[in-house]
């Protein structure tokens, strides 16, 4: 069962979070009844995949669920504030049940039976909903007058006089009888497989039918072209059922089904003619003929011949059975002795011959519809030309070419992790191809190295490529979570806040979307709390009551960037000023050099808040500097733009992908040392004598601007001066610490290389001033430096 659990955990989880999106939308569009038929299927999915398991807790809320969303769609209760607050809660203990179930080590889910007293709490006031809509219907009712109830669509529009001459006496019988028959018609949807539903099964339960026959809306493609996955059926049945226990029967799917109750037909007199013959039965028997008669042309060699032959004498007696005509048994058995025994289906043949001969049965082919010409014959399979064999290998690949494979997270880390090694393990052949010119003095053993690892590196770059785009993910990921989050704070706060989101399908690396998820939490609350203000602070500001909150995404070069902006009033940069000197946090002289930008930018500073109370949402001094710091550590960037009475906009810029790091080796002191690219600006010689010191800071000019500089081997503490070169200029790595430029001194700067960046661990993780490491191609390692944390 472990296999299976795991599959309605997974399935669960996306069918609650699609449910709570189609609630969401509800409350914007509540007449829209294909989102309520939607929430239908999904509700009764998850409760009958619950089934399976031993959760009547889960059961029983779902069940409430489904019985109050049938009175919505039914119009017995509008769909209203208090029932998406229910139903959301409702699922929001699904998801609670589903989690703690994934949470557990054991293989068979656990026992949920201390969560009972709130699932039934929960179900009763979902039925309360019910109860009080179910109330107030008959006194509606008693107010209008009566309708006058709409006609049955007249039996007349049904194909019954296509139906056998039997069947239809039987069903005189029947209706004449007093038995409730019905004509019912259901045609699923396309996609119903992918729903979880199942027709045949739909249809079985009906039980057995007076009549019954399974079509297809269109004609069939060849085979190699079939879609399995699509569902075309039709299902035609005449059922001894009440047409209510039908519509009950499907009352998930009842735009899906026709339901007509047939009625007696009325007296005819006794010189009524004989109906015609059952031109329809007498096609469907030929077409069944030909179909065999296609079997056994087939080759007469398989190891699978006397199976077959024996299926085709069965369907070819029920065949002649259905017109009327009689068979004699002991001539097909001898016919089909003789098959066996030659290995050859022609006695089979000649038998179909003889017994077409005997009844004279000159019906029209398979090829033509009822009514059509007896001579239109088609030609026996041998005169036919021969068919193109079938490609079932592209055939099949074109057919499964749009559907989804789930693979689990850890496989993919898997290969992450090993394309990793590759990297690594390529970037050794340089390096011996330089000991090979060098050391052994084989230059063309040299050259060949280069070439196979040319090839190894376009190869490991475009495995490289493709693992890493399925570890991209939309930033749909994060953002479905904030519509309830808006939602349930804006009322919280007493506040109409309108959400508008953008450029969900943009794509970013796994890690990158996960890291998103609680700095956008913290933006979005500071948004909702400081930033938009309450209905009747618009109004009297000339603004609509309601506000707005966009988030949007969009990727521009090899970046993520998301923007949240809102049309609030703003960050007033005299305020930040003052709350930040009454904590401490800038001093005199800076409270009035600072200017409006840089006051801005003080809300990211730890501890700083300028709310007046502290509540649930804010005023604990956590927020903004969290915002930096998670940001930071993706190696993204945050700007933060304002104007006092417009709003407020946040820029968040993160690399797409965290998995290969792309990192220039400096050296210094004697050691190597790996800075990221992605905070390298350039990489200049600055002569000695351009290099001045002031306030005894050194910097430097480069192309007009004023840039700070200090030595690495100062930073690291290390005694040793940095060495110029010949010339005496020294190598100078300009970084970007935020918005600024400094310059790092070093020896020398060298090549760049892509590294699989690790973490330090044990008791060198403090060390904030290091990104990590990293293993080069010849087997040394490579600290990689952090300079926002070291400067």
């Amino acid at each position: 069962m472990n296999p299976l659990l795991d599959q309605f955990i997974t399935e669960g989880r996306d069918i609650l979070q699609t449910i709570g999106e189609r609630l969401l939308q509800l409350e914007d569009t509540p007449d829209d009844s294909a989102l309520m038929g939607e929430l239908f299927r999904l509700v009764h999915t998850l409760k009958g995949n619950s089934g399976l398991f031993d959760l009547p807790e889960m059961t029983r809320v779902l069940h409430a669920a489904e019985d109050l969303m049938d009175a919505v769609r039914d119009g017995r209760r509008p769909f209203d504030r208090p029932v998406a607050d229910r139903l959301l809660e409702a699922m929001d203990f699904v998801l609670a049940l589903i989690d703690e179930i994934g949470d557990s080590a054991e293989s068979a889910p656990p026992n949920t039976a201390r969560h009972a007293n709130d699932a039934l709490e929960l179900a009763n006031a979902l039925r309360s909903l019910l109860a009080a809509a179910q109330a107030t219907t008959p006194t509606a009712a008693a107010t209008e007058p009566e309708a006058t109830p709409a006609p049955a669509p007249a039996p007349a529009a049904l194909p019954l006089e296509s139906l056998p001459s039997r069947i239809q006496q039987e069903l005189t019988q029947r209706l004449e009888a007093g038995q409730p028959l019905c004509w019912l018609t259901y045609e699923p949807e396309e996609e119903c497989f992918f729903k979880g539903e199942d027709p045949f099964h739909q249809i079985l339960q009906l039980g057995d039918p007076c009549w019954r026959r399974v079509s297809s809306r269109e004609d069939w493609p060849p085979l190699a072209e079939l879609d399995a996955y699509r569902c075309i059926l039709r299902f035609e049945a005449i059922l001894n059922t009440p047409a209510e226990a039908l519509h009950e029967h499907f009352r998930y799917i009842p735009e899906q089904v026709r339901i007509i109750p047939l009625q007696p037909p009325a007296p005819t007199s006794a010189s009524s003619p004989e109906p015609p013959p059952d031109a329809e039965t007498t096609w469907s028997f030929n077409v069944v003929l030909e179909a065999q008669r296609e079997i056994l042309g087939l080759t007469d060699n398989p190891p699978w011949l006397s199976g077959r032959l024996r299926a085709v004498a069965t369907t070819l007696e029920a065949a002649f059975a259905s017109i009327g005509q009689v068979v004699e048994r002991d001539a097909l058995e001898q016919a089909l002795h003789s098959a066996d025994a030659s290995h050859s289906s022609q006695p089979l043949l000649n038998w179909l011959d003889e017994q077409q001969r005997l009844g004279d049965t000159q019906l029209p082919t398979a090829a033509s519809p009822p009514g059509a010409p007896a001579e239109d014959i088609a030609p026996p399979p041998e005169a036919q030309e021969p068919q193109e064999p079938i490609k079932f290998g592209r055939r099949a690949e074109d057919r499964l070419a749009g559907h989804t494979l789930k693979v689990d997270q850890a496989k993919v880390d898997r290969l992450m992790n090993l394309i990793g090694e590759m990297v690594v393990t390529k970037n050794a052949l340089p390096y011996l191809a330089n000991r090979a010119e060098e050391v052994f003095g084989t230059r063309e053993l040299a050259r060949e190295i280069k070439a196979q690892y040319g090839i190894i590196n376009r190869i490991a770059e475009e495995m490289q490529d493709a693992i890493m785009q399925i570890r991209m993910m939309p930033v749909s990921f994060v953002l479905q979570r904030f519509p309830r989050l808006v939602r349930d704070t804006a009322r919280k706060l007493g506040k109409e806040v309108r959400l508008v989101m953008e450029g969900e399908s943009t794509e970013a690396d796994k890690n990158i979307i996960e890291a998103l998820a609680d700095p956008l939490v913290h933006i979005v609350r500071n948004s909702l709390d400081h930033g938009l203000e309450s209905p009747a602070e618009r109004s009297a500001a000339g603004k609509p009551t309601e506000g707005r909150l966009t988030i949007s995404a969009r990727q521009e070069s090899d970046r993520v960037v998301i923007e949240i902006s809102d049309d609030g009033r703003g960050i007033d940069p005299d305020r930040i000023r003052r709350k930040a000197y009454e904590r401490g946090l800038i001093g005199e002289p800076e409270l009035e050099r600072l200017t409006d930008q840089e006051a801005i930018n003080l809300v990211f500073a730890a501890g700083f808040s300028t709310a007046e109370q502290v509540s649930d949402l804010s005023g604990r001094g956590v927020g903004m500097d969290v915002v930096r710091n998670a940001i930071a550590c993706v190696n993204g960037a945050v700007e933060l733009h304002s104007q006092l009475g417009q709003g407020t906009r946040l820029r968040l810029s993160l690399p797409l992908s965290m998995a290969v790091t792309n990192v220039m080796i400096i050296e210094s002191a004697g050691q190597r040392f790996g800075v990221p690219m992605d905070r390298v600006a350039e990489t200049v010689r600055v002569a000695r004598n351009d290099i001045r010191t002031i306030k005894r800071r050194l910097t430097t000019v480069l192309r007009g601007r004023l840039v700070p500089l200090v030595t690495l081997n100062d930073l690291l503490a290390l005694t040793i001066e940095q060495v110029p070169n010949d010339d005496d200029e020294f190598a100078v790595l300009v970084v970007r610490i935020g918005a600024d430029h400094l310059g790092i001194i070093v020896d020398d700067c060298r090549e760049t290389v892509d590294i699989i960046l690790k973490p330090l661990g044990g008791v060198l993780a403090g060390l904030g001033g290091y990104a990590g490491s990293a293993l080069l191609g010849d087997g040394s390692v490579l600290l990689v430096l952090n300079p926002r944390e070291l400067l």
